[in-house]
């Protein structure tokens, strides 16, 4: 990843391709970056000199209190993207507070080069190069555990790319999801009787390269029931039986016309402007339990805007 301007970068939220080599750190300073604190980041003056200069650089400063400083970790680029100098840093205030900026070294100090946003948590990085584009992927999995509607865990893959001035969104896509919920929590006239229920998905990713790169995504969903009718805490996995299941098969490429991964191309008719697909709602786990979502498609077009629309709205 070039992050001083001579290229775009991709940094992708969340799992799983190739590359990267990650340092497990807990140090900072203010303003730029040391390649001792870079390399011996496990001291607690270290630690807390990268925090600073994450929060600084980042226009955070004020907002976390270092006494709630947790992890902070460094991703380096490998020999594979031949991009060593490069690194991604996370710092961690909590659940839901997690900070991650990029930085490349000049000599002996690693200078900021942009804010990549808060997450709930970070599982890993990885540096995925793309010869045939002259750019470099960065893969960041992030994991997201939430109470919604149902309690839900997932990790997600986020995507940015580095134009040079800011990372821009192109990529956001489940790789993992666990959801509970009970019956007894819809808000109908008649009240339901309780029924724990769940749906799962598990995926497989493979990268592709050539002129149009692309990530091929199978995901392998469940739907669950329990026959625990407590209706209090979630019922232990064992209680639950699996009562339907599916294999969806997703691929997202690269065009340089959108400058994104996206799955299709279509004609927005109200505009008769071209957009593309981001997001099939048909390949939810939800649908394995006659969960349908409002929408069918999440599109983005050429303005940047995004929207969920039907399907009735676009001519393929």
């Amino acid at each position: 990843m070039d992050m001083k301007r001579k290229k775009l970068v991709l940094a992708v939220s969340a799992a799983v391709l190739l590359g990267g080599y990650t340092v497990g750190i807990f140090g900072q300073t203010e303003g730029d970056l040391t390649q001792k604190q870079i390399e011996n980041p496990n001291t607690l003056e270290n630690k807390e000199d990268i925090a600073k200069s994450v929060l600084e650089s980042t226009g955070r400063s004020g907002q976390y209190d270092l006494q709630d400083l947790g992890d902070v970790t460094v991703y380096l680029g490998s020999d594979v993207t031949g991009n060593p100098q490069d690194a991604i840093v996370t710092v961690s205030f909590g659940p839901k507070n997690t900070v991650v900026a990029a930085y490349t070294a000049d000599g002996n100090v690693y200078e900021y080069t942009g804010d990549l946003g808060n997450f709930y948590g970070v599982q890993n990085i990885r540096f995925v190069p793309v010869p045939e584009l002259k750019k470099e992927i960065v893969i960041v999995r992030e994991q997201v555990n939430q109470s919604l509607g149902s309690f839900e865990q997932s990790d997600i893959l986020r995507g940015y790319v580095f134009d040079g001035k800011e990372y821009q969104d192109v990529l956001n896509t489940p790789q993992k999801i666990e959801s509970s919920w009970n019956n007894l929590w819809n808000k109908g006239e008649l009240q339901e009787p309780s029924l724990w229920r769940r749906v799962t998905e598990e995926t497989e990713s493979k990268w592709t390269g050539g002129d149009e790169p692309s990530l091929t995504i199978t995901r392998y969903q469940s739907y669950l029931e329990s026959g625990d009718k407590g209706e209090g805490e979630v019922p232990g996995d064992e209680t639950f039986q699996e009562k339907d299941s599916r294999v969806v098969v997703e691929r997202v490429y690269w065009p340089d016309e959108w400058n994104r991964f996206i799955l299709d191309e279509a004609v927005e008719t109200a505009t008769g402007q071209p957009v593309a697909i981001i997001e099939n709602l048909a390949s939810s786990p939800y649908l394995l339990a006659d969960l349908p979502d409002f929408k069918d498609y999440r599109i983005v077009r050429k303005d940047g805007t995004t929207a969920y629309v039907d399907a009735e709205e676009l001519k393929f």
